[in-house]
């Protein structure tokens, strides 16, 4: 079995959407409630260059399995723009199989190169597993915003974990 990491292009967005829509059908993982076409996703694609805002694959035996994302806080806010917000889903058929550690240790390590100096992941209370996922990665609480989502009548909070470099 070999596991890569990649950046996204154009031709990914079948299989990146596919999971993200797992992720949807879910209910605990994003705060999307409708399912996502390929062309609902090709702009935030485009807005995503590898030399900024990358988008990532994780790929067993060169099959999608994963992405990841870097993305812009606040875009065009000069203060912030070595802040970030990093995203992560998984194909639910390959959890609990370290690959979430793996996608964001890469971006970590990428930040780097990005000149990225602070990221932030924003997750709903209910998803235990990632809230695991970012204290194992070296994430630290930032905070909490109760009451904010509605997921089809289940009413939840928010978290903010953070890092910064």
């Amino acid at each position: 079995m070999e596991i890569s990491i990649r950046f996204a292009e154009t031709d990914d967005l079948p299989a990146i959407v596919a999971i993200y829509n797992q992720a949807i059908r879910a209910g605990n993982a994003t705060a999307d409630l409708s399912l996502l076409s390929v062309d609902d996703r090709s702009d935030w694609l485009e807005s995503h260059p590898k030399d900024e805002h990358p988008v990532y694959l994780v790929l067993i035996d060169g099959i999608i399995v994963g992405w990841g994302s870097i993305s812009p806080y606040r875009k065009g806010r000069a203060a912030l723009q070595k802040t970030a917000e990093i995203s992560y889903y998984i194909d639910y058929n390959h959890h609990r199989k370290g690959l979430g550690k793996l996608l964001i240790e890469h971006m970590i390590q990428d930040c780097s190169r990005l000149g990225i100096k602070n990221i932030f992941a924003v997750l709903l209370e209910v998803n235990l597993a990632s809230e695991q996922l970012l204290i194992q990665t070296g994430f630290e609480k930032w905070g909490f915003l109760p009451k904010i989502a509605d997921l089809n009548g289940k009413i939840c909070g928010q978290f903010i974990y953070g890092m910064n470099f």
